[in-house]
């Protein structure tokens, strides 16, 4: 466990955002699977701003006391040669050891549930100087929200976002599990033309 590093989803996104987006480039996630033995929900997010970072690897433990922590992966990135954590060496390791974890995880059921939603708890805006021109200000929107189906909800998200949309763009349904993941998806890097962001969200049962 010494290399794992459970964070909330709000540090992890500022960890991502700000440390390691430079211009050019959003994030995107792939939901790898489930891993039915373990109880472990993989997903991956791809960096997509020019840099080269290997994917951050992160899993959901479902049958822990906190199922909805996302759990970052860190024993991936050690560099064999200084022994530290490092994001930017060769990736042919990283993808070995990816595609060994694919092959045992059982693919999520993807729905077209329209009863999935995202509902908005509390939204702020600040104006802040343009990207292109800092004498220009542009919008900035910081939402705080949670997801919800009929019998499900997650746990409140937080998204720092350059135009209203705060969309679903990817749902699945948990195989064998009364769970279901989404990603939601926004515009959250203002550079250049601005780049999506996606962060993904896990639906427990609702406390009665």
């Amino acid at each position: 466990m010494k290399f794992l590093k459970i964070l909330s989803f709000s540090a992890i996104f500022t960890l991502s955002a700000h440390t390691y987006a430079t211009v050019g480039g959003g994030q995107k996630i792939e939901v790898l699977g489930y891993q039915e033995k373990d109880k472990k929900l993989y997903v991956l997010r791809h960096y997509e701003d020019g840099r080269g970072r290997l994917p951050q690897l992160y899993y959901y433990l479902l049958n822990s006391k906190s199922p909805d922590k996302l759990i970052e992966v860190r024993s991936l990135y050690i560099n064999p040669k200084t022994h530290k954590i490092d994001y930017d060496q060769d990736s042919s390791g990283f993808n070995k050891a990816i595609k060994k974890i694919k092959k045992n995880l059982t693919p999520l059921i993807v729905s077209n549930s329209k009863t999935v939603k995202i509902q908005r708890l509390k939204s702020h805006q600040n104006q802040i100087s343009a990207w292109s021109d800092p004498s220009e200000k542009m919008t900035q929107y910081k939402t705080e929200y949670v997801v919800k189906s009929p019998s499900l909800q997650s746990k409140t998200h937080i998204a720092v976002h350059y135009t209203k949309a705060i969309k679903i763009s990817q749902n699945y349904r948990v195989p064998k599990q009364n769970k279901r993941l989404v990603v939601v998806k926004y515009l959250g890097v203002p550079e250049e033309t601005g780049y999506d962001v996606e962060d993904p969200v896990l639906l427990l049962p609702m406390k009665k």
